[in-house]
């Protein structure tokens, strides 16, 4: 049996933790704003929204941390990432008014398996209030 990026499962795992432990963390988007994703309304899933293009990160990956760069509002918030269209991890944060903008206090942790490279990262987001904005980035590693 194949892991998801190709690799055997049982003959490569001390390479994917080598390479994972030792790999460069990146950001996207890369020196840019962050991705604006707007919920649902109200614990409702909000329409996709392309995070990361395809064929944009051209080795096998996985992300780590969200970043929240902003919010429209104090609340709680809910993003469900896919890889195309199949769900791949999700998170939750809450947010609050710090400084005159709206953020959480650290990148949020997220895990999920490695995605093939040149893989498109869609995202929808829900929220605890009424059709919500927030601006994203993620910290991610190649493999």
């Amino acid at each position: 049996m194949e892991h998801i990026a190709g690799r055997a499962r049982s003959a490569d795992k001390l390479d994917v933790i080598e390479e994972h432990l030792h790999s460069e963390s990146l950001v996207y988007p890369e020196l840019a704003t962050g991705v604006s994703v707007t919920s649902g309304g109200v614990w409702t899933l909000g329409a996709f929204t392309e995070l990361i293009p395809i064929n944009t990160i051209v080795k096998d990956f996985d992300i780590h941390w969200l970043t929240i760069e902003n919010t429209t509002d104090d609340e709680t918030y809910e993003l469900k990432f896919y890889n195309g269209t199949t769900l791949i991890s999700a998170v939750r944060w809450s947010s609050d008014n710090v400084g005159g903008g709206r953020i959480a206090s650290a990148p949020v942790q997220t895990l999920m398996g490695l995605q093939k490279k040149n893989s498109q990262i869609q995202v929808k987001l829900a929220s605890s209030g009424d059709t919500e904005t927030a601006i994203i980035s993620v910290l991610y590693h190649v493999y």
